[in-house]
């Protein structure tokens, strides 16, 4: 059920090799956010007043529906512990953590289920800030650097951004989901099979909503990657309340 790869490492199968393709493609989009994210974090702050704030995109329902943080998760249900992303068990769904290399820290945690990948990602966020809109602004800009069709999309989980992005095997469909929580943001990235299919949305959409974010307390940097862990072989206990 769970494995531990670097980005470089595929399934054989050639639908899941098309997504692995499409999700090296916009990987520079990831790779280009977590640069600006860490020149903005280590970047002194003047105390300007005239600093531009976004405001949080909420999500409405978001607290009954998810995701949710893992102070408003009151469910007495199992939760695989990934660190900051918990997730319900459920049935065929495969998953895996992406590991950053050299380093083999984790950088991400992969769902897989019938051919359909959603890759997470939960960054540290201020109390009043929001952090889609840029993160929405520095996605397109990639993409159009890449030349990819994208446009944004206002779908069940707030605006999105889909992109249809060239790979070896042809154009695969990506969708690009993000959502502003108290002092966190969490992002996601579909891509896969189906993509087109109402009813592969809707699953994905069920699933990213069933996502449990635990920041934590300790001070952090907005836009800093929350630690991710991999849980145990058979790692399904409930979570008490006051982890």
């Amino acid at each position: 059920m769970f494995g531990r790869k670097s980005r470089a490492d595929r399934h054989d199968d050639q639908q899941t090799a098309d997504a692995a393709d499409a999700q090296e493609a916009v990987d520079e989009s990831a790779d280009q956010h977590d640069a600006d994210t860490a020149a903005a974090a280590a970047a002194p702050s003047d105390g300007d007043a005239d600093e531009t704030v976004e405001p949080k995109e909420l999500l409405e329902g978001r607290d009954e529906q998810g995701p949710f943080d893992f102070g408003e998760f009151t469910a007495s249900q199992p939760l695989i512990d990934f660190g900051s992303i918990l997730l319900p068990p459920k049935p065929g769904l495969t998953i895996r953590v992406e590991v950053e290399e050299p380093s083999k820290r984790p950088v991400a945690v992969t769902f897989e289920d019938e051919g359909t990948q959603l890759q997470v990602q939960a960054f540290a966020a201020p109390r009043s800030e929001g952090l889609w809109h840029e993160v929405r602004e520095q996605i397109t800009q990639q993409l159009g650097v890449q030349k990819a069709a994208h446009r944004e999309f206002q779908g069940e989980l707030g605006l999105e951004v889909h992109a249809a992005v060239q790979t070896p095997n042809g154009t695969q469909v990506v969708r690009f989901l993000g959502v502003d929580g108290p002092r966190w943001f969490l992002r996601g990235v579909v891509s896969g099979a189906g993509l087109d299919n109402e009813e592969t949305a809707e699953r994905m959409n069920a699933l990213f909503r069933s996502i449990v974010v635990r920041r934590g307390a300790e001070p952090r940097a907005p836009r800093e990657l929350l630690p991710l862990s991999l849980p145990q072989q058979n790692a399904a206990d409930s979570v008490p309340a006051d982890a």
